[in-house]
């Protein structure tokens, strides 16, 4: 987030424990052995494997490399200008040059109490309570499920670099124990975010929120929108094949709203109708920087392939879809909801097919491409058509609200960036030190957009009044409000 001064002053970084179904992985196994061996300990992946390294061990030795002391090759202690906000401390905008930092928590198997499961809920409920009261540090949301199976939600397809097997959906919405996660969250003033959630498990949460925690506005972290509609899902995703652990089905991308830019139109995105619930809730919607998630990696109309559990394609599918929702959500509601089998099957995985290996293997060379940074974009090919990919979200959700009569969303949008490596960073934007050139290239491109009024709404705010929200006064301001 960047100050008015264009420096960095205030980021908000996830802790994430990775989930023994992406690690346990032969691309993995290869890096580990081949590639980065200096980064990726072959050892300690076989902990975490087995799980003699367990999820809350891994989340605190992060949390203690992030806040510890930092040493030289040769011991000496390095002076960091970094502050971790603790709770009840307030965001110092008169120190741009101290980097100021708060938290949030990627997947709720980060507070996993035995191995790869819940033995009991009340010790998952501890351990939230014992990092926001003990440490203390200043947490803004948790993501309660992320890119594998786990027995609180349900999550959507989200990775194509991996195997598939222990990275596609299972079961059906939300359970008994992500009931209560969500509830205690709130409780102790962690805000949820819905990102990864799947759309079966959106449309419960969101249901469920208005009617005991309305006062709680709702995060999207890291998204892109799909361009459409969920109530018209059953004609955009006809099912080719019937998987072992579900459905594979296609689809295609959606035409943006600025001319030779689409959307990503997979359910991991958020719909239209995801857009009114955050919006409606004066929640937060960060715009990610991944290639991929913001349609720039799929020709138009070329057939894009998603997974779902067998459950929730039958149901969104289904005619009576909604009635379906309602129900699930007074099942929910009272804890008589049966989330199906989440457990990972290793015995039986699912098996990789031709095409997807060809998919992770081009989305591996590009998260391999060269990120040095450029005066002039010499070496960056896509990097117009990369911020066109952003303004064409920034302003889609604009031109959502604009059609449905909804104010404005300047208020609601920030930059939710992804920088975890196992994404394709956009070429305007490769890493946090590119902010201060981004924004300057965002309200360029802005200006020449209104300028030709290539777009069909006024903005009704200046190109540099947007991006400044965008950019860091958004963040700051919700930041200041929803995390105490």
């Amino acid at each position: 987030m960047l100050t008015e001064t264009e420096g960095f002053s205030l980021i908000c970084i996830t802790l994430h424990p990775p989930e023994v179904g992406m690690i346990d992985q032969v691309v993995i196994s290869l890096a580990s052995l081949l590639g980065y061996p200096k980064l990726l300990s072959r050892t300690r992946l076989d902990q975490m494997i087995s799980q003699e390294c367990l999820y809350q061990q891994v989340f605190y030795e992060e949390l203690n490399n992030l806040t510890g002391p930092a040493i030289d090759k040769n011991g000496n202690l390095i002076k960091k200008n970094i502050r971790f906000l603790k709770r009840g401390e307030q965001f110092d905008n008169n120190d741009p040059k101290t980097l100021q930092v708060i938290f949030n928590i990627e997947g709720g198997h980060t507070l996993y109490d035995q191995k790869n499961k819940v033995k009991d809920i009340s010790t998952v409920k501890k351990n939230l309570t014992d990092f926001i009261d003990n440490k203390s540090y200043k947490t803004l949301y948790i993501t309660p499920t992320h890119l594998t199976p786990n027995q609180f939600i349900t999550h959507c397809y989200g990775n194509k670099i991996l195997s598939k097997g222990r990275l596609l959906p299972k079961g059906i919405g939300i359970t008994s124990h992500g009931k209560e996660l969500i509830d205690h969250a709130y409780s102790k003033g962690i805000l949820i975010d819905v990102k990864h959630m799947s759309l079966v498990s959106r449309k419960i949460f969101y249901q469920y929120r208005k009617q005991f925690h309305p006062k709680k506005p709702i995060i999207a972290s890291h998204v892109g929108i799909t361009g459409k509609y969920w109530k018209f899902f059953p004609d955009y995703y006809p099912y080719n094949k019937k998987k072992s652990y579900g459905y594979k089905a296609t689809t295609s991308a959606i035409k943006g709203c600025l001319a030779g830019t689409q959307y990503y139109p997979l359910s991991i995105n958020l719909y239209f109708e995801d857009l009114r619930e955050i919006l409606n809730s004066k929640g937060l919607i960060g715009i990610s920087l991944d290639v991929r998630i913001l349609g720039g990696q799929n020709p138009f109309n070329n057939e894009i392939k998603e997974f779902f559990s067998i459950e929730e394609f039958e149901l969104l599918t289904s005619s009576n879809s909604a009635n379906q929702i309602d129900q699930l959500t007074d099942k929910f509601i009272n804890n008589k909801i049966n989330n199906g089998n989440t457990t990972i099957d290793t015995t039986d995985e699912e098996g990789q097919e031709s095409d997807d290996i060809g998919e992770a293997t081009q989305e591996l060379h590009d998260m391999g491409k060269p990120s040095a940074l450029p005066s002039i974009p010499k070496d960056r090919p896509n990097y117009k058509s990369h911020l066109y990919l952003v303004l064409n979200h920034i302003l889609g959700i604009y031109k959502f609200t604009k059609d449905e009569g909804m104010k404005a969303p300047w208020d609601n949008i920030c930059i939710g960036s992804d920088f975890d490596g196992l994404v394709e960073a956009v070429d305007c934007c490769k890493n946090s030190a590119e902010m201060p050139q981004f924004a300057q290239s965002l309200i360029a491109e802005l200006k020449i957009i209104e300028a030709a009024k290539t777009f069909e709404y006024p903005l009704n705010l200046s190109p540099e009044q947007i991006i400044k929200k965008i950019m860091f006064a958004n963040a700051r301001d919700f930041i200041s409000v929803y995390c105490k």
